[in-house]
């Protein structure tokens, strides 16, 4: 009988110390990967293994595998820590699946989905230093970066993907697979765009892009125009402040390049209150078993 008893117990405390090793491990893999800024409106996140989501604030940090996703009147700023900046507008939707970065050396690698709505994307130093090592996964397909400024819209499966700049330095190459094989587009011109229909469409030859495409990107994501359809808070309400014809790229660079009354400072503020936030728990975590100055770092995600 007390060897019975003896099992028993011993069952129900690796059954306790397994379920407490989940937990914590659950707790360990949150990976801070940067931090929301400019948040507007309603912006929710969710953060894996949970399934509620929470409203998002700006100053709050970024994990890797959260889910976010902005409202009918949402629009934000993602700041990761290597400088990359997601800026979105309404109902559009991302996730980090992937992060590192090492401040030392700039060595790393971003991959990130967005897989609904309108965005823009300002890669950093990861995409300048290693441009293989970025990614941005849609709802089929895929933009590879060379160290540069892209926005885009979503709507179901079909993509439009621009290439904003900057001239003569940026370019991106989007991609898709098609019966079983890689094909893509490469763009180097700013205003140029190309469109992915959907899973196993090849991504259409490269285009000038609309003027009203371009306005509906600018105003989704609150960028500051000064034509006559500029409201009371600088933002573009009508579909013609763009010339008509071909599209003029100073003009389209001038219009989203501008962070509109965004504070800028704010922003570098959370952002390098993020990074040092990211060195400082590093530092007190003494995991990895090197100094400081070795500039180690773990790629981690799927």
């Amino acid at each position: 009988m007390k060897k019975n008893l003896w099992v028993i117990m011993i069952f129900l405390v690796a059954i306790g110390v397994g379920a407490y090793g989940i937990l914590f491990a659950e707790t360990e893999t949150l990976i801070q990967v940067g931090v929301a800024a400019a948040v507007r409106g309603e912006v929710k996140v969710t953060t894996p293994p949970s399934k509620d989501a929470h409203l998002l604030k700006s100053g709050d940090k970024v994990f890797m595998g959260d889910k976010i996703e902005a409202g009918t009147d949402g629009q934000l700023q993602v700041l990761l820590l290597d400088q990359t900046v997601f800026t979105l507008g309404p109902l559009s939707t991302i996730t980090v699946d992937e992060f590192a970065y090492n401040p030392a050396n700039d060595d790393g690698k971003v991959r990130a989905s967005v897989m609904k709505g309108i965005f823009r994307v300002v890669s950093g130093k990861v995409a300048h230093k290693k441009p293989e090592n970025m990614s941005v996964n849609l709802p089929a397909g895929s933009i590879g970066f060379r160290g540069t400024n892209v926005a885009g819209i979503i709507d179901g499966s079909r993509s439009t993907i621009v290439l904003l700049g900057p001239v003569g330095v940026g370019r991106i190459y989007v991609t898709n697979v098609v019966n079983g094989e890689v094909v893509g587009v490469d763009i180097d011109q700013a205003g140029n765009a190309t469109i992915v229909d959907g899973p196993n469409s090849a991504p259409m030859a490269v285009f000038q892009v609309s003027e009203t495409d371009l306005s509906r990107i600018a105003v989704a994501l609150g960028q500051q125009a000064t034509g006559a359809g500029a409201d009371s808070t600088g933002v573009d309400t009508s579909a013609t402040a763009l010339p008509r014809g071909q599209v003029d790229t100073q003009v389209l660079m001038d219009l989203l390049n501008n962070v509109d009354d965004l504070n800028q400072t704010s922003m570098l503020g959370a952002q390098n209150a993020a990074h040092e936030s990211a060195e400082n728990e590093q530092k007190n975590s003494g995991s990895g078993g090197g100094s400081e100055g070795e500039g180690k770092y773990t790629i981690v995600g799927g």
